[in-house]
């Protein structure tokens, strides 16, 4: 079996070399080798010399690559490895991240060995601190789950595992890596294009991601925009999947999840408030277009109390996938004030949860989306 387990980079020379001894070990104990690529965005920090460097295994090989495609981004990154893979008939590809503490050579054990048993996308279940990953709680996995009926709970996870068959579906339509899938929206085209598409999913166990993660309050970048632009474009693609999807079926796990809690993350409530209601003064009459009446009407009352309830943050997204559609919203950023208000609304019902007892909370709000998925239905024709 060939496997390859890319390593996507930008400057992450304190962080990959780590990386690449745990996916050398994992290859070398469990498969006997593999090919390891670092497919990075012309860092300047010696990143590449870092990979190169770091010692591994017999039988393990070792590249770094600068990405050919145009658009920077991490999408690209990923599309070079799977036109590699694809080009030396790999097996199976396994996605990490180069920022990732917590990877073990167990990981690559675990994202390979379902597709030997015949699934074809393996998506990661993580145990995540509670304000760590709030574009996959608010938005990511709701939407995901309730559109087309898979309980995947990271579908933006990052770390992935990919059968060979896959590998030509997402190499099959050249212009969609012209979008933001070449950057931070490859993540939830990769998890929707196999879901929709038919493939086998399962989700593999683990435990704690312990990442570089970022308070949301301080440093949203780019990451929103690309991947809930996106997650709505891929609904335009994929309407005749999703219509007609009434319920939520549960996904495989494999392995065993170590349950612990997670390292905290820091949010800033106060400026999580602060930046809602200016962003959403900048960005109002974009979003009085966008939003349905009474949906406008219940946000601007929200942003008073920041009392964001899961029915009303599913109409916001709803409409906005619609006005997506329908060219009146030209991409996700005008969104942003209302995923702070979102966000705050989380912080302040879960600070007193432990992150078990907050997770309880999003499952539900996943099951709130389908329940409200008519009215989505009603607006999006």
């Amino acid at each position: 079996m060939k496997i390859i387990v890319c390593i996507p980079s930008y400057n992450n020379a304190d962080t990959i070399g780590y990386v690449v001894r745990q996916a050398a070990e994992g290859l070398k104990k469990y498969f006997g080798g593999g090919i390891i690529i670092n497919s990075d965005g012309g860092s300047t920090d010696g990143t590449r010399k870092v990979v190169m460097e770091t010692p591994v295994p017999e039988g393990v090989e070792v590249r770094s690559v600068v990405y050919r495609w145009p658009i920077p981004g991490k999408g690209s990154a990923m599309k070079e490895v799977l036109e590699i893979a694809r080009d030396e008939g790999a097996d199976v590809v396994v996605f990490v991240d180069s920022d990732l503490r917590s990877i073990t050579p167990e990981w690559i054990y675990k994202f390979v060995k379902p597709i030997e048993e015949g699934y074809h996308f393996v998506v990661p279940l993580y145990l995540r601190h509670k304000y760590d990953g709030t574009i996959t709680n608010n938005i990511a996995y709701p939407m995901t789950a309730s559109l087309y009926g898979y309980n995947v709970r990271q579908p933006i996870g990052g770390d992935f595992g990919i059968s060979a068959e896959l590998i030509d579906v997402y190499l099959r339509d050249e212009e969609i890596w012209k979008t933001d899938v070449a950057r931070f929206g490859v993540d939830i085209f990769l998890t929707t294009t196999a879901i929709a598409e038919g493939f086998k999913v399962i989700q593999t166990a683990l435990g704690v991601k312990i990442h570089n993660p970022k308070d949301p309050a301080a440093s949203l970048g780019p990451m929103f925009n690309q991947v809930v632009g996106t997650l709505f474009m891929l609904m335009g693609k994929y309407e005749d999947k999703w219509k007609n999807v009434r319920e939520i079926k549960p996904v495989p796990v494999f392995g065993e999840m170590d349950v612990r809690e997670p390292e905290p993350v820091k949010v800033t409530l106060e400026l999580l408030k602060e930046k809602a209601r200016k962003l959403f003064e900048e960005n109002e009459k974009i979003l009085e277009k966008a939003l349905s009446e009474e949906t406008f009407e219940e946000v601007k009352e929200a942003l008073k109390t920041f009392d964001f309830d899961d029915v009303l943050w599913s109409h916001v997204l709803f409409d906005s996938a619609v006005a997506y559609k329908k060219g009146i919203l030209k991409n996700a950023e005008p969104l942003v004030p209302l995923y702070f208000a979102k966000t705050a609304d989380f912080v302040e019902k879960t600070k007193d949860m432990t992150t078990e007892e907050a997770e309880k909370l999003v499952l539900k709000r996943a099951e709130t989306f389908l329940k409200e998925k008519d009215y989505l239905l009603a607006r999006w024709e």
